[in-house]
């Protein structure tokens, strides 16, 4: 018997020592998913998980899934249409030639865009926006930095105020049996608080590096000029035509739909199901509307 429990675990260690080195190292562009797939059929195979852990896995982890998922498809939505092109502009109109305005701008720009979506998709989408901000205004690396750094930071610490802002966050609150409602009622206020302090520290830290006064935007930011939609041509986005009048009524969409998941925690409704529901609802009128 001890034999058997020091080769199951064995194959185990190896299977994540195997996954993470494959994941890390990804010989010839290979996809994360191949290597996490390999090493999970080992752990089934070594017998450490049986039928009855992967259906309690999968009752857990679907519901986080469908959601984060979902999440993700309206944020991918928005940014083919250019919704955070035109945020981004936004903010350095807003700025008005100053940097340390832009600093405050952008980690909102973070924290909205993680309590609107996930703190994933937050980074991916708003990492690539900055820099081409930031590139539009040509400021030098050690420019760069603070809004790079402190946009990061605050977009991953930003999933602790609403649990559905974080995948783990859902998970978790499945296995303790706790609604997303009740989680964000005890942790807003105190996450906020946090972040508040956070964003103060690295305000402190970074300030001698932050531009007072931003140079003239050479680059205007325009959907063209980042995103290459797959299904269109690049001169596509010159002829879209997407009114600012329509960018505040989607973002407005996108608010509801974030508040409904609330209420429908409240309610006893699936969260996933309001999630899937918005997205679904959002792809419609991209396809409808601007035949995307």
């Amino acid at each position: 018997m001890k034999g058997v429990m020091s080769i199951t675990s064995a194959m185990v260690l190896f299977a994540f020592f195997f996954t993470i080195m494959l994941i890390y190292w990804r010989p010839k562009g290979m996809n994360e998913a191949i290597p996490a797939t390999i090493g999970a059929l080992i752990v089934i195979a070594s017998g450490a998980v049986n039928v009855s852990h992967l259906m309690d896995i999968s009752v857990k982890v679907s519901g986080a899934a469908m959601t984060i998922i979902s999440t993700l498809v309206m944020a991918l939505v928005l940014e083919s249409i250019g919704f955070f092109h035109w945020i981004a502009s936004l903010l350095a109109h807003r700025a008005n030639g100053s940097g340390i305005r832009l600093f405050w701008y952008t980690n909102t720009l973070c924290f909205l865009m993680t309590l609107f979506f996930n703190n994933d998709g937050s980074i991916m989408i708003t990492t690539p926006i900055l820099l081409l901000l930031l590139n539009s205004f040509q400021l030098k690396k050690h420019q760069k930095l603070p809004y790079l750094i402190s946009g990061a930071l605050i977009a991953t610490a930003s999933s602790a105020p609403i649990g559905v802002s974080n995948m783990v966050n859902l998970i978790s609150l499945k296995i303790i049996d706790m609604n997303l409602y009740m989680q964000t009622a005890m942790m807003f206020v105190p996450s906020v608080l946090g972040l508040l302090f956070l964003l103060g520290l690295l305000f402190l830290v970074f300030y001698h590096d932050i531009p007072k006064t931003l140079p003239p935007m050479v680059v205007p930011i325009t959907p063209r000029s980042f995103f290459h939609h797959p299904l269109k041509d690049r001169s596509a986005y010159d002829e879209m035509k997407v009114s600012e009048n329509k960018m505040k009524m989607i973002l407005l969409f996108v608010l509801t739909v974030r508040l409904s998941l609330f209420v429908a925690s409240y309610m006893h409704i699936p969260v996933e199901m309001v999630a899937l529901t918005g997205s679904c609802v959002l792809l419609g009128w991209r396809w409808y509307a601007l035949n995307m």
